[in-house]
């Protein structure tokens, strides 16, 4: 049967009450699993949600769990406890509430940026090619930060009952939608994203890839928008096509993330869902996911309200996975044009029609009380339809 989950930070599940949220949640909605973020980065979320309070959450980030400090001995890179947190751990309380009700739970580890992680030691942090730290940005390429995440992976597992352990930023060289460096393009974006901090220039070096060129195409490339003002649109991976040591460089950090993806598999029980998103602009345009070659799938997130584009993405990225590996998608559950309050059945549903067997939704602490109707019966029908 089509399974749906819902995306759940922690903080809208302790302060609005566990139980009454997931009464609402599962009871009332229909739905079958919840995605929880165990890492994040900082953040400032508007809460909709009946007396909440505050009604702005913020947080500088870090793990949303008190992590089993054994897991950890192998990294110097350490995981840092969110502020929030304290002493508390309802991730505890939130699987066991889990287990009791039969709902799936769904761990999601943001990769990139866990909050506090480089401002506390810059020496793990990204570095583009101009020298600039990142103050947000780990580098997954340095064997300290990979382990720390394998360590996560391991934690999360061992501890709770965690069905799937979904990942997020890996793709990060795709830019999201509220980049703030649009001024440069598509491709602009994605060459200033890429990392050339020691650990990736000796690395990549010691692996036969031509660092240097590949570092002095990308600044060349880069001044040429700073001189004229001219944005770079073409994908990187177009960029890369007749450009070898950048094509080198790229392909080199694609098998390190892949290598990244094959060490957390083995250390967790549950299955490894990378997300990964269309380019900005290009709903349509299939995704790079060749570093998830040894995942159990992706998830694929749609940002739209349009079913033809979404129709499209899926068969697109369906031709580039292997027969094990599954697709799902995951869809905002607030639309920004409210008076279509039939967006999200039609998605749903095509989803089901298609042949995919899960979906997520973004997420609750963003869902108005007045559309709980709509989504309810946007969950229900696909569900019935399809048992």
């Amino acid at each position: 049967m089509f399974q749906v989950n819902m995306v759940a930070h922690l903080w809208d599940l302790v302060d609005e009450g566990l139980d009454g949220v997931l009464d609402l949640l599962q009871g009332r909605i229909g739905i079958t699993g919840l995605c929880t973020p165990v890492t994040y980065g900082p953040a400032r979320h508007l809460r909709y949600g009946p007396d909440v309070s505050p009604r702005i959450f913020q947080t500088r980030g870090g793990v949303f769990f008190q992590p089993d400090k054994t897991c950890y001995a192998n990294t110097r890179c350490k995981p840092l406890v969110s502020e929030w947190l304290k002493t508390r751990n309802p991730l505890q309380k939130l699987a066991e509430r889990c287990r009791e009700r039969g709902l799936r739970l769904r761990a999601v580890i943001e990769c990139t940026n866990i909050g506090r992680i480089t401002a506390h030691d810059p020496h793990f942090a990204c570095k583009n090619v101009f020298g600039d730290i990142s103050t947000s940005q780990v580098c997954l390429v340095q064997a300290d930060v990979a382990e720390l995440f394998r360590a996560l992976a391991g934690d999360v597992c061992r501890n709770y009952a965690i069905d799937t352990v979904e990942l997020t930023g890996l793709d990060a060289l795709a830019a999201s939608p509220d980049d703030p460096l649009d001024s440069l393009g598509r491709g602009g974006r994605q060459l200033l994203a890429l990392c050339f901090c020691e650990s990736c220039k000796q690395a990549a070096g010691a692996a036969g890839v031509d660092v240097e060129s590949a570092a002095r195409s990308t600044v060349v490339r880069l001044e040429g928008v700073f001189r004229t003002g001219q944005p770079i649109e073409p994908p990187l991976a177009a960029l890369a096509a007749d450009d070898p040591p950048l094509s080198a460089f790229m392909a080199w950090y694609r098998a390190r993330l892949t290598e990244l993806l094959g060490g957390m598999s083995k250390a967790c029980s549950a299955e490894l869902l990378p997300h990964i998103r269309p380019l900005h602009g290009e709903m349509e345009t299939a995704c790079d996911i060749g570093h998830a070659a040894g995942a159990d799938g992706v998830i694929c997130d749609y940002a739209g309200w349009e079913t033809s584009p979404l129709e499209r993405l899926i068969e697109r990225i369906r031709g580039t996975l292997t027969a094990e590996q599954r697709l799902e998608v995951q869809l905002p559950v607030h639309p920004p044009a409210p008076a279509d309050d039939q967006a999200l059945f039609r998605n749903l549903t095509r989803v089901m029609e298609l042949g995919l067997a899960s979906a997520n939704l973004d997420h609750y602490g963003c869902l108005p009380r007045a559309r709980i109707e709509a989504v309810k019966q946007a969950v229900r029908f696909p569900r019935r339809a399809s048992g």
